[in-house]
């Protein structure tokens, strides 16, 4: 995980809200594509099962840091 992915992500798993904005749900997207070396997919928001999986799994390479 690159310094600004790290900063960006200590600072939005800080936020306690049970939504995400646009440009968070972009980001969750782009890291996750990043992180597992595969074409950003942005997951239908329809879908927060998808989006809670790529946070969870961001999440577990985060806490491995």
């Amino acid at each position: 995980m690159n310094t600004d992915d790290k900063l960006w992500w200590a600072i939005f798993r800080n936020k306690k809200r049970p939504y995400l904005e646009n440009d968070e749900y972009k980001m969750v997207c782009e890291i996750h594509a990043r992180e597992f070396n595969h074409k950003v997919d942005y997951v239908c928001k329809c879908n927060p099962t998808r989006i809670q999986q790529f946070i969870n799994e961001i999440n577990e390479k985060f806490e491995k840091l």
